[in-house]
């Protein structure tokens, strides 16, 4: 279903789309469809500023995982947008931190990715054309930035080419919770954040509830998946309770368990996937001392879950470290994903996520 198009013309060569002004909600990837205009790009409705941490509140800014799909024959497509934060992070070029991707779909449901040209300065300009007429595209898909959040963007194409973006009424989402790692840390792009891939591979929406630093399974953040209508409730937190000075093992497995109870209390029959640290493996690095860390934590979730699947709860189910497969190459520190990482993280999600989607039919 495809909603109306409202545009602004800045030239007369080109008309605009800014999805900010559209009457329906067009933003995909979100759980939470809003119109308040300060908190469109929100990854988190507007309540939730007062349950959550102020830290969690403001990576919620962050527009990891949202994206607009549209259809144009437009044979350039140029995008401008303003940022709202920094343009680069220690760990992270300014292509994965502020940038966009844009990727077309053909008609026989693959995707291909789209070179852009492009200039950072106070407005941020991606400009795409010399499409392929081999490729016969039936739509578009562009990626918002993994780690900051536009004040403004606006989409343009020839004054003469048909726009429409598609309208955001999607079918259930799998509903990811996690860390910077689910955020997108440290993508070289945003379409190369795993859970992007895993979108486009599964063909299926999913929400990207990442937050860097803070995936803690925190219980406001566990209540707000609980009013999202899911296929698929995903906890990926243990990159983030490594720390046993601050996260004991009895407190690791008190959130873990009260995390999955509450899930399935809420939702009996959907499935819940519990996710080992991906660098809990000998193999990742040498330093022996964050690598014990890390096996450690991914003991303590699997011994919980377990645990769990002991005490009768059902579709519940686990992705290990070793079937991830991290190895010296995948990372760029020892726990973020480069490019080969986060192909390797998506093909152990695929993988377990179309084994856990079958066996529900």
């Amino acid at each position: 279903m495809y909603c109306k198009s409202i545009y602004s013309q800045e030239k007369s060569t080109f008309k605009w789309f800014n999805p900010q002004a559209n009457a329906y909600a067009t933003l995909k990837g979100k759980a939470w469809q809003n119109s308040d205009s300060l908190n469109y790009y929100n990854r988190l409705p507007a309540t939730a500023e007062k349950v959550v941490r102020k830290e969690v509140w403001d990576l919620a800014k962050n527009t990891a995982g949202e994206y607009l799909d549209f259809n144009t024959n437009a044979q350039q497509i140029i995008v401008k947008y303003q940022l709202n934060g920094g343009k680069s992070l220690d760990n992270m070029p300014a292509l994965g931190v502020s940038g966009l991707d844009l990727y077309a779909q053909d008609m026989q449901n693959n995707w291909h990715w789209i070179k852009a040209a492009y200039s950072f300065s106070d407005t941020v300009t991606y400009s795409y054309a010399n499409f392929d007429a081999t490729v016969k595209i039936k739509k578009f898909r562009l990626y918002l930035p993994l780690y900051n959040t536009p004040k403004w963007l606006k989409i343009g194409v020839g004054i003469n080419d048909g726009f429409k973006v598609e309208e955001a009424n999607e079918k259930k989402s799998l509903v990811f919770y996690g860390t910077s790692i689910m955020q997108g840390a440290s993508a070289s792009r945003p379409g190369m954040a795993w859970l992007n891939i895993l979108g486009r591979k599964l063909n299926l929406p999913v929400i990207n509830l990442g937050f860097s630093g803070n995936g803690r399974l925190e219980n406001p953040l566990i209540q707000l998946m609980n009013e999202t209508d899911a296929s698929l409730f995903v906890l990926d937190c243990q990159p983030n309770l490594y720390d046993q000075k601050i996260y004991p093992a009895a407190e690791i497995e008190s959130r873990i368990t009260l995390s999955v109870q509450s899930l399935k209390a809420k939702h009996p029959h959907t499935p819940v996937l519990l996710v080992e640290h991906s660098s809990g493996l000998t193999q990742v690095n040498l330093d022996s001392e964050l690598t014990r860390k890390y096996i450690q934590t991914s003991k303590i979730l699997n011994h919980t879950y377990q645990k769990l699947k002991q005490s009768g709860i059902k579709d519940l189910y686990i992705l290990t470290a070793e079937e991830i497969g991290f190895t010296d190459n995948s990372t760029i520190d020892g726990t973020h994903p480069n490019d080969f990482g986060m192909m390797q993280y998506t093909d152990a999600y695929e993988k377990v996520i179309r084994k856990i989607l079958a066996s529900g039919k």
